[in-house]
């Protein structure tokens, strides 16, 4: 029963992958790509977790916890305005 438990949550596992790629394209163009990124990392964690009930090891909850650090490091940079240099004296603008 446990193996096809696995099986099952495997699988799932899989959908809600192919799910966060799919969302993460589609919000893209609309909603630009800080969007597009925490949709995918929050599939990717929602995907991680889930597999994490399944196979209770140190490595899968290594791998969940680095997930949702390497999301809140992408969001958080992506927030960060972009500033721009100002031109070099006597630069021509054209």
């Amino acid at each position: 029963m446990g193996q096809g438990m696995g099986e099952i949550v495997q699988a799932v596992v899989n959908l809600i992958v192919a799910a966060g790629v799919v969302a993460a394209l589609a919000a893209l163009p609309t909603a630009g790509p800080r969007t597009a990124v925490a949709v995918l990392l929050d599939f990717l964690l929602a995907a991680g977790l889930l597999r994490l009930s399944q196979a209770q090891t140190w490595a899968a909850i290594a791998t969940a916890a680095l997930t949702a650090v390497i999301r809140k490091i992408a969001v958080a940079g992506f927030s960060v305005p972009v500033r721009r240099s100002p031109p070099a004296a006597g630069a021509r603008r054209d």
